[in-house]
């Protein structure tokens, strides 16, 4: 496992940790208003760590090397998850648009969709995409683009906010007593 590879599977535990989050607060027994506030910084989270960060990071960097080294834009596994990426910021914009609308109802209904392609896609990254770029991307490649992905973080969602992102993960996870 490439030092890159391994970077974006961490990403996608702290993911899918948000995730079984979310699935506790769907249940909880919270006000309208206080599940506003978490739908909300929950959102932010996907907008700002699973799209700008790590999505970014997979499209301006890995999938470009893979491409590279033939794999294809428009059809395989980079394609897969390039059209999965698309329809996750639908989902994202879905669940913005109930939550300015006051919608928990149809903030749920996109969130459960959003969630479940998440899974999905972090299953098949993990379990294909990833392994066939551990296959092709040596291990100084593996590095210069891990190098690159830190740069990306500095560069496009600024310095500490990765650190803060987890901070709200703990903060959270402590609230709907998810480990």
């Amino acid at each position: 496992m490439g030092k890159a590879t391994q970077d974006l599977r961490k990403e996608h535990e702290a993911i899918l940790h948000v995730l079984k989050i979310l699935d506790q607060m769907f249940t909880s027994t919270l006000d309208a208003t206080k599940k506003l506030q978490y739908y909300s910084e929950v959102v932010n989270f996907f907008r700002i760590f699973a799209d700008k960060c790590h999505h970014g990071k997979e499209e301006v960097y890995l999938f470009e090397e893979l491409i590279k080294k033939g794999f294809h834009k428009e059809s395989g596994p980079v394609g897969v998850m390039l059209h999965e990426h698309k329809l996750g910021r639908e989902y994202i914009s879905m669940m913005n648009k109930s939550l300015e609308a006051k919608d928990l109802a149809g903030f749920d209904t996109a969130a459960a969709k959003y969630s479940a392609l998440l899974r999905q896609h972090i299953n098949k990254e993990n379990n294909v995409l990833f392994i066939m770029a551990d296959e092709v991307l040596d291990e100084t490649k593996q590095d210069e683009l891990f190098r690159e992905f830190e740069q990306h973080e500095e560069n496009v969602i600024g310095h500490g906010v990765h650190e803060k992102l987890h901070a709200m993960i703990h903060a959270w996870a402590a609230e709907f007593n998810v480990s």
